[in-house]
């Protein structure tokens, strides 16, 4: 048990005398002390104890060793109060031991995003830019992505960080289905791409384009069946197909009425299908929504996705949703400061990235774009479909 004993501010702030510098590591311990972060043993008050110290480039990690009965969970809480005493960015991690990163420099408030993010033949896309560098996410080993935050603070712009980074990293292997939820407005401008296979616009354009992949999925496990693949990551298939959700609160049944509701329910049944068993058959799934409740989230979507990415949610609840706990609420309102969870939580400022730069970058590699799309068919087209590493079989093969 941890005793929390409630200390008014001004005596945290009193603790540090003006004019007396303390070092960071006095200052911890002052807190712990002053917030009586511990546990009662007989006539002794057990504080968690200091054990080794690490100095990096640009932050210190403090290893404290913790009094048995204290749960880790419950630093959590304290985050918020280190990061006010110290007045720094602080990351605590727990490993049998309490870990606490202190940075001496704060993220930085933008980021653009530039061509040496791109990691050539890969399915790595930037993340973003945290105290340690650059994070990256690897779409081979965690397919599907689940992603909200509330309008105009970085999820658009990140969907389309991921589709450019993807795009010229891997211009003969990727195609997209893109679900535009919003009429379009967004990636229906891309659809003169020849990776782009369909941007649908409303419920019924969604319908359509799901009932194709969904098609596409059932040829795909015929012909895995037939070659006795189990998982595409371990075969010599090179395609990848990408299926973005911009704003799947759309597709809600609970939203729609009239005849849009049914069509709606087969959205949902479509994408949980795809996010259960599409990721070992090539499909890749970014399903996102500013409006991150359960019934814009299919719980059969959230619980086969285990990779999150929230910017700031307007209420605990959404980032319940996003995350599976707390903390995208109390993000500062930056566009593009992000949360990025697999199993621990990364802050993280998503690069920038805009309409006008991404299509100078593309005019330049034009032909590469339209020759990989129709070197990759003209192979297709002339090869035999039981033989064909790329494209599955046609139903009635």
């Amino acid at each position: 048990m941890i005793e929390w004993l409630a200390i008014p501010a001004i005596a945290l702030v009193a603790a540090f005398i003006p004019g007396k510098k303390m070092t960071d590591e006095k200052k911890i311990q002052q807190i712990f002390e002053n917030r009586k972060v511990g546990i009662n043993q007989n006539d002794n008050f057990l504080y968690p104890k200091l054990i080794r110290k690490y100095n990096h480039h640009t932050y210190t990690t403090y290893i404290y060793s913790l009094p048995l009965g204290v749960p880790s969970e419950a630093f959590e809480s304290f985050i918020p109060v280190l990061k006010d005493g110290l007045n720094k960015d602080v990351e605590v991690d727990f490993d049998e031991v309490l870990k606490i990163n202190v940075f001496e420099h704060g993220l930085p408030e933008s980021w653009n995003y530039d061509d040496s993010l791109l990691r050539s033949a890969t399915w790595e896309i930037p993340i973003g830019n945290n105290h340690k560098g650059t994070l990256y996410h690897d779409f081979e080993k965690y397919p599907h992505m689940l992603v909200g935050g509330v309008t105009r603070f970085g999820k658009t712009v990140f969907i389309k960080e991921a589709f450019y980074t993807l795009l010229m990293d891997q211009l003969e292997n990727v195609e997209f289905y893109f679900l535009d939820l919003k009429g379009g407005l967004e990636f229906g401008k891309y659809l003169s791409l020849p990776q782009v296979k369909a941007v649908a616009s409303d419920v019924f354009e969604a319908a359509e384009v799901l009932s194709e992949i969904v098609d596409d999925l059932k040829n795909r496990e015929k012909m895995f069946r037939a070659k006795g693949f189990t998982n595409i990551v371990d075969t010599p298939i090179k395609k990848r197909t990408f299926v973005v959700v911009d704003e799947g609160a759309e597709l809600s049944p609970n939203i729609i009425a009239g005849e849009g509701k049914k069509y709606a329910k087969f959205c949902q049944a479509a994408l949980s299908e795809i996010s259960r068993i599409g990721g070992g058959l090539g499909l890749r799934l970014l399903y996102c929504t500013q409006y991150p409740t359960k019934e814009a989230v299919p719980m059969q979507v959230k619980m086969n996705i285990v990779s999150w990415i929230s910017f700031i949610a307007a209420a605990q609840i959404g980032s319940m949703v996003i995350l599976d706990e707390k903390g995208a609420e109390d993000l500062p309102s930056t566009p593009g400061r992000a949360i990025y969870k697999i199993e621990k939580k990364k802050v993280v400022q998503v690069p920038y990235i805009d309409d006008k730069y991404m299509f100078k970058k593309m005019e330049e590699r034009e032909h590469e774009i339209i020759h990989a799309a129709t070197n990759r068919k003209s192979v297709n087209d002339n090869r035999p479909a039981e033989y064909d590493e790329n494209t599955p079989p046609a139903a009635n093969t």
